[in-house]
């Protein structure tokens, strides 16, 4: 629940508790409602029930719940053979629907096991997408921003601290539902001055699907 709606409630709480406290004849002169007051909690309730409302890109969403394999091919150097990997995905949706949660468990070959967490939504707000990664490969989050086109491919820009650099890598991802059984994902990544390169790509199909 937002802050604003917990304060204004509580607004209110303390407004009804002091009309319930006044002497009868001053509460039949004194206790009505501020207009004012009552308007903007309505304002506010509205707000945030539109902000809160569910779209077709939060149905969209749902389509991808369930359990995925992965096929993980990563690019360690522009140019190099990827390495290829598997693992498996479960996705899963949070607070109403409102946003997809995504587990993975799976070996990095040379890097050893392997466990990531994503959450996906859509903001109403800003029109677009937010997402954030964590992994057992470090202690930070990548956190990106992006909107859809109208086939459904979703593009998003973030970046993340490189422990090989020291420094930011900026990444640029694009995933899209090729069916209700298979996603493409890919990652594309700018590190200081170098070119952007394509450094991983996942396909997923969906584990029992046809």
């Amino acid at each position: 629940m937002k802050i604003g709606i917990i304060l204004g409630a509580a607004a209110l709480c303390v407004a009804a508790v002091a009309v319930a406290a006044m002497p009868v004849q001053d509460a039949k002169t004194k206790a009505k409602p501020d207009d004012k007051m009552m308007g903007e909690m309505a304002g506010m309730m509205e707000a945030w029930s539109k902000a809160g409302a569910l779209g077709p890109q939060h149905q969209a969403l749902a389509k991808q719940v369930g359990t995925w394999n992965q096929v993980v091919k990563m690019w360690m150097a522009p140019g190099a053979p990827p390495m290829e990997t598997k693992s498996t995905a479960t996705r899963e949706l949070i607070l109403g629907g409102r946003f997809l949660v995504e587990k993975v468990k799976g070996d990095m070959g040379p890097l050893g096991p392997f466990e990531g967490h994503g959450i996906l939504g859509y903001n109403n707000l800003t029109k677009q997408y937010d997402h954030v990664w964590l992994d057992s490969m470090g202690t930070g989050m990548m956190i990106s921003h992006g909107t859809a086109a109208p086939d459904g491919t979703i593009t998003m820009t973030g970046q993340y601290d490189d422990a090989m650099t020291g420094g930011v890598t900026k990444t640029r991802t694009v995933s899209k539902m090729v069916s209700d059984n298979e996603q493409k994902f890919e990652m594309y990544e700018t590190k200081g001055s170098a070119p952007e390169a394509k450094t991983m790509e996942i396909t997923y199909t969906r584990a029992g699907g046809h």
